[in-house]
């Protein structure tokens, strides 16, 4: 699809939430207070001109670091709202302490800048904030942690405790609330169990337990019920994804189920592209369906690719993010990203506090095409403004349509990305609301 086609989709779904706004407020309204979206939460979009879904989702983000200037100065007021309306209905008074629970990483510099910034909103919005570290200390280390991040900023990090009657601090610091910024993939944090302070997001949906599968079941629904009000084909903003569980590629278990979903998606994706006019070969993800850091990734153009894995990808997608053994996979129909940045295949990510953007970035990789996984080595970060969303083409010459296309009074970028990554944070809620039934 040529450039111009691409923009003018776009255009046209984008006339068609702004004409449907009221309709659509009053249904995700509905799905919120049923299952509010986590309190924060960031979501990786693909846009292939035709096609335009979320690929991944994290409840605990980081790259704060990575967010425009001009959003990190709007972000505290959301803050300070949606920890105001978590407070209500929870029934509690508004925090004045909260302490952040981050990753246990002392020599990644760019999560450590990712962390100041998180404390600086947190600051800005009002809240004595600190660090806290979950764990035992590092070698070289001692209590409390004096971290250095990528600009050379310093940070403090004092250890938790947890007393008898659950009250968690770190070093003399009580908060009134925990934001977690630690996805706990390494294994479920049950000292947490006992604390009474809120957990935000809570600790039950690390990648110790949440599954992508769920989230997408969840997206797939929810893009459904909003295509049926902005009246649109709902495959534009669905993505089929399929679980196979167990899995070890290894010993070649669940291999053979793997291969057979492929080449079912496969079959689908192209009868779907044939029906649509895409010429495109179609291609599937294979991912760890727990974890991020977009390990345990390969993308896929045959089901023989899967049934002839060599011995190095079949280690590739055995392990995922510190080093935990994969045993479960989704296989997810491919959308390339038709976003270009500097000639770079580039994706957008999208940072949302409860169902309000926040800012983003452009993730663009020096060694990756448009149909592969961008986050992985040779990824590189370009901030992504709000306010460029309104103006496309300020974002890079060959960054969507160009200057031809670029309306102000008309934000499409905003309205489309935006309403998407929102679905995204709305399943994030729904898996949420789940996991704590079932807990």
């Amino acid at each position: 699809m040529s450039t111009s086609k691409a923009f003018q989709w776009k255009k046209d779904l984008a006339q068609k939430i702004q004409k449907n706004r009221r309709a659509l407020w009053d249904w995700q309204a509905s799905v919120a207070s049923k299952a509010p979206p986590p309190f924060y939460c960031s979501v990786d979009l693909r846009d292939s001109g035709y096609k335009i879904v979320p690929v991944d989702s994290n409840l605990y983000p980081a790259g704060f670091n990575n967010i425009c200037p001009d959003d990190l100065r709007t972000a505290p007021a959301v803050i300070r709202s949606q920890i105001a309306a978590m407070a209500s209905r929870m029934n509690r008074d508004l925090p004045s302490r909260i302490l952040i629970l981050p990753e246990s990483h002392t020599s990644n510099a760019y999560y450590l800048e990712n962390l100041y910034y998180l404390l600086l909103v947190l600051r800005e919005a009002g809240f004595e904030s600190e660090l806290g570290w979950y764990g035992p200390i590092p070698e070289g280390f001692s209590s409390p942690l004096r971290l250095r991040s990528a600009t050379d900023k310093e940070l403090v990090a004092r250890p938790i405790e947890i007393d008898s009657n659950g009250l968690l601090k770190a070093g003399d610091f009580k908060p009134d609330w925990i934001l977690l910024n630690n996805d706990f993939s390494g294994g479920y944090p049950k000292p947490l169990d006992a604390v009474v302070q809120p957990i935000i997001p809570s600790h039950v949906l690390g990648w110790h337990s949440r599954k992508k599968s769920e989230h997408f079941i969840h997206y797939n629904h929810l893009a459904g019920e909003f295509a049926s009000i902005v009246g649109i084909d709902p495959w534009s903003i669905q993505i089929e994804t399929h679980e196979v569980s167990p899995v070890d590629f290894n010993e070649d278990l669940g291999t053979d189920k793997v291969a057979e979903i492929t080449e079912k998606v496969l079959t689908r994706m192209q009868s779907e592209f044939s029906a649509r006019g895409i010429s495109r070969r179609p291609i599937v993800f294979v991912k760890n369906n727990a974890g991020t850091y977009g390990m345990g990734v390969m993308v896929v153009h045959s089901a023989d690719e899967i049934r002839k894995m060599n011995r190095r990808t079949k280690n590739k997608m055995s392990v995922g993010k510190n080093r935990m053994a994969i045993q479960s996979v989704v296989v997810q129909e491919g959308v390339p990203t038709a976003t270009l940045v500097q000639r770079l295949a580039a994706e957008p990510v999208i940072y949302l506090v409860g169902s309000e953007l926040i800012g983003g970035f452009l993730r663009t990789n020096t060694e990756r095409g448009v149909e592969d996984n961008l986050n992985s080595q040779g990824m590189v970060f370009k901030k992504l403004c709000m306010s460029d969303l309104k103006r496309p083409s300020d974002i890079d010459d060959d960054f969507e349509a160009g200057d031809e296309h670029s309306d102000q009074s008309e934000p499409v970028l905003e309205l489309v990305y935006g309403s998407i990554a929102r679905l995204s944070a709305l399943a994030s809620g729904k898996e949420l609301a789940q996991h704590l039934r079932s807990g």
